[in-house]
């Protein structure tokens, strides 16, 4: 792992990755730039890491609840189920197999079938 910092613009760069210097106001002093230590670059790149993980949980989140509004429509002695709202609960399904978020570009929860 490696890790440096540019003294002039107190930019630390950890593992190739620029992290911005951080913002300290102390009372009595001028406010100042520092420089992320090692430890908090780990950090900043852990929580970036993270990012993916939490925008796919919360779509599954979303995607989940809508299914648990139609599915009522599987129970045994619910009228049959249309085609409609077969495929729109088997998009839902599938809406993690094409994105990972709710940001990703073209993203839209399928449409309710209105029959």
């Amino acid at each position: 792992m490696s890790y440096s910092v540019d003294n002039k613009t107190k930019i630390a760069t950890y593992n190739g990755v620029e992290y911005s210097p951080k913002y300290v106001k102390k009372v009595g002093f001028e406010p100042t730039f520092v420089a992320l230590t090692e430890e908090e670059c780990k950090e900043e790149k852990q929580k970036t890491d993270e990012i993916p993980i939490y925008a796919l949980q919360r779509l599954r989140h979303k995607r989940n609840t809508l299914l648990k509004e139609t599915d009522w429509m599987s129970l045994p002695d619910a009228p049959t189920m249309s085609d409609a709202w077969k495929k729109y609960r088997q998009d839902l399904r599938d809406i993690t197999k094409t994105y990972k978020s709710m940001q990703d570009e073209g993203f839209t929860f399928p449409k309710k079938p209105t029959e």
